[in-house]
């Protein structure tokens, strides 16, 4: 049996630690990012780096992002998981037609920030795809408030996909006036 094959949009920055676990679940992981040197970073760090497929494209480049998901699935076989963290609908909506052409279930957790919990933004999502919401909130310590961590949010999406709620909440997000000024 081939290996479930997943996509993480942004997969060697925040979500690096998310891109690990999936390949130590066993998963070939197909990783969109810009930076080469992250890529290599991600790969040494990597208990299976032969799970891991490095697509260097910039994901607001559409005719790259679309050959670049287009070719992961023509090597490893249909998507069964997507994680992003991209604002951008346009990629998103791309990935989705591309990975929704396989014509099987998979499923979307997309990430988000705190604002789009309260004016969040459509996505045109196929039948095929079953989306999950991820929004990432702040942390109040010692009466202060702070962003969260690259490990923190990586934490908390790992769970988000082990629990494979419609919606979870890294964090917190209320009081909203008491979340950080950037």
């Amino acid at each position: 049996m081939n290996p479930k094959h997943a996509l993480v949009i942004g997969g060697t920055g925040m979500l690096k630690d998310v891109s690990l676990w999936l390949t130590n679940e066993g998963f070939i992981v197909s990783i969109i990012g810009r930076s080469k040197s992250k890529h290599l970073d991600l790969v040494n760090k990597a208990s299976h780096p032969e799970l891991i497929n490095s697509l260097m494209v910039d994901y607001n480049n559409h005719s790259l992002l679309e050959e670049g998901i287009r070719d992961a699935i023509g090597k490893h076989g249909p998507i069964a998981l997507v994680v992003s963290w991209t604002p951008s609908l346009p990629s998103l909506e791309i990935a989705n037609n591309i990975i929704s052409e396989q014509s099987r279930k998979w499923k979307f957790f997309q990430i988000k920030g705190s604002r789009r919990y309260f004016n969040d933004d459509s996505l045109n999502i196929s039948s095929s795809c079953e989306h999950r919401s991820i929004y990432l909130g702040f942390v109040i310590e010692n009466n202060h408030s702070r962003w969260l961590t690259n490990r923190e949010i990586a934490q908390g999406v790992i769970k988000s996909v082990i629990d494979d709620s419609k919606q979870s909440i890294i964090g917190r997000l209320h009081p909203y006036e008491k979340r950080p000024k950037y």
